[in-house]
């Protein structure tokens, strides 16, 4: 889980670094509906990287 952290930490820094705050809001917006949608159709049992 700490290496989650520092992933996005990262990558939130890298973003914030090269592009406006709006646009990175945006693409986040657009990840978590594709995300929650992929979710959605997984087996319902627990899994972990899978």
């Amino acid at each position: 889980m700490a290496s989650e952290a520092r992933h996005y930490g990262i990558y939130w820094v890298l973003a914030a670094t090269y592009f406006d705050k709006e646009i990175v809001m945006q693409q986040l917006d657009q990840l978590a509906i594709v995300e929650s949608e992929l979710l959605a159709t997984l087996h319902p049992e627990p899994r972990i990287h899978s």
